[in-house]
């Protein structure tokens, strides 16, 4: 086989619940610390002080975050990003980015922005740029035909600068007569995960998933004309915002140190005290978008002759290098353990009289010295036993089981199966690009696929996929059929004939028949 190897790093770690909280949390309540201030000095752990810790790279990341203004001088453009979004070819989800951040070429955007700095684009020929995307009509719809729970579907917030920020709060669903009466006396209405509900913005979060390999959300904002929902604060996520009907003034503000710059959580509500000045101040209208990457604050007051409403689309929650190695070093300390001896010696009697909190400050003492040095020369063997592979597969696995269905590929909305008899001589092909992922787990090879996700519990946090997946979600193989399946699974847009797999007799016809059965392969 090519690729799919018994590593001495063992099998692929076991696939894992880890909370997503809700993508875009827009200010959640949260029980995240305020980072100190960069005084120097000694942190309760007995480390160097934050001032001696400070990364330079993050110090030169806040030195040059600065947001840029795009004026979309174009002419009337067509507004043809949702057809992309529905294409299921493998370069549709880029075509899709390349229209949602035009004129910007995606390259620049890439290269220059993603997770460095904001930007604003202003169309001002172009209001009705993103139409159809979602409107007030469309909250009105959902609060009459759908069940909306406060703090699980639907938010009413109100912030003023005094009294800080309040949000209303039942037991019973929201119901339409009480959400626009409070509407009416200045609160402002979110919509938790639209998705679900609503089409265009299923599209649009299907493409940046799709794009990105990522979990994506969404969250809308309705804001009568005058009024702040929300407290200054940052987020966990790029956010995407999107302008759709009137207008808000938004504040933007850099990262306040360098701990908070590309932050792995949200931020608590800020005072205004607590945030500078702002290196943005401008109204949005329809059509214009801003990208602020993690850890941008803002803030934003509708105008205050007309309401406004904007979505916001987000990725990248969850999913840096810091938490790839949350999953990898504990499987790496394992490994380590099994393999040098070093990490199995025991600690060094008396190691209790010399180091702690309170033998910090003793930098002379050779036997502390000493102790560190033997630490740092253990951490060399566990980073030598990163398991990298079988930790790839477990986020990339849990992205899998997270993400939205394939537009079009919705169990309610999929036709029947008409694939026909699979014989030696048929050609399949993958439905679609990255919609399974072939891993190893002890001695079996298992087979991961999306095809059965649901857009109904898409980012709801008290909902998580459990460990053991849906049943169907995970195909079981033997060892024997997995350059087969490797290849059947890499090939796309491609298609393979069968007698081609390396699976002798009928053995390879009835495996690409269970994958076409589950709509994970079709016949071409």
């Amino acid at each position: 086989m090519r690729n799919v190897k018994k590593a001495k790093h063992g099998p692929a770690l076991p696939v894992l619940d880890i909370p997503q909280g809700d993508v875009d949390s827009e200010e959640e309540e949260s029980e995240v610390e305020v980072e100190g201030e960069m005084e120097g000095e000694e942190g309760d752990d007995g480390s160097m002080s934050v001032e001696e810790e400070m990364d330079p790279e993050a110090v030169k990341y806040i030195e040059q975050f600065k947001i840029e203004v795009i004026e979309d001088t174009r002419e009337k453009c067509d507004g043809k990003g949702l057809e992309m979004a529905k294409d299921l070819s493998a370069g549709a989800p880029q075509r899709f980015l390349e229209w949602v951040v035009s004129p910007m070429k995606l390259e620049k955007f890439q290269e220059e922005f993603w997770e460095q700095r904001p930007f604003l684009i202003r169309r001002p020929k172009n209001r009705n740029y993103y139409d159809g995307l979602f409107d007030k009509a469309t909250i009105e719809k959902l609060l009459e035909n759908h069940e909306l729970k406060y703090g699980l579907n639907i938010d009413v917030t109100k912030y003023d600068v005094d009294g800080g920020r309040s949000t209303y709060s039942s037991e019973a669903s929201a119901t339409s007569s009480k959400v626009w009466s409070k509407y009416a006396d200045g609160w402002s209405v979110r919509i938790l995960h639209p998705q679900r509900w609503c089409d265009p913005v299923f599209l649009i979060l299907s493409a940046f998933e799709r794009f990105w390999g990522s979990v994506a959300g969404c969250n809308a904002y309705l804001t009568p004309a005058g009024s702040q929902g929300f407290s200054p604060h940052y987020d966990d996520i790029e956010a995407f915002v999107i302008q759709t009907e009137g207008k808000k003034r938004w504040k933007v503000y850099k990262p306040r140190t360098p701990a908070e710059a590309l932050p792995r959580f949200s931020s608590p509500n800020f005072e205004q005290s607590e945030i500078g000045e702002p290196i943005l101040d401008v109204d949005l209208e329809p059509g214009d978008i801003l990208y602020m990457p993690r850890g941008t604050i803002h803030q934003a007051k509708a105008s205050p002759d007309t309401h406004s409403l904007h979505i916001t689309v987000s990725v990248g929650q969850r999913n840096c290098w810091g938490d790839f190695l949350e999953l990898a070093m504990p499987r790496a300390l394992e490994l380590a353990s099994e393999d040098h001896i070093i990490l199995r010696e025991s600690l060094p009697r008396g190691y209790a009289d010399y180091m702690g909190v309170a033998h910090s400050d003793e930098h002379e003492n050779p036997q502390r010295a000493a102790f560190i040095e033997k630490v740092m020369e253990c951490m060399a063997r566990v980073s030598q036993s990163i398991p990298w592979d079988s930790a790839a597969d477990q986020l990339a696995v849990k992205f899998l089981q997270a993400r939205l269905p394939l537009p079009g590929q919705e169990a309610s909305k999929r036709p029947a199966k008409s694939t026909g008899k699979i014989t030696r001589k048929s050609k399949v092909r993958l439905v679609a690009p990255d919609v399974a992922r072939l891993v190893l787990e002890g001695d079996a090879v298992v087979v991961y696929h999306m095809l059965k996700n649901s857009r109904d519990a898409h980012n709801e946090g008290d909902q998580e996929e459990a460990e053991d997946p849906e049943p169907g979600k995970r195909l079981v193989f033997t060892w024997e059929v997995a350059p087969a399946l490797e290849e059947l699974l890499s090939a796309f847009p491609e298609p393979v004939e069968v007698s081609s797999l390396a699976v002798s007799g009928e053995e390879i016809v009835t495996l690409v028949t269970e994958l076409c059965d589950h709509g994970i392969l079709v016949k071409v």
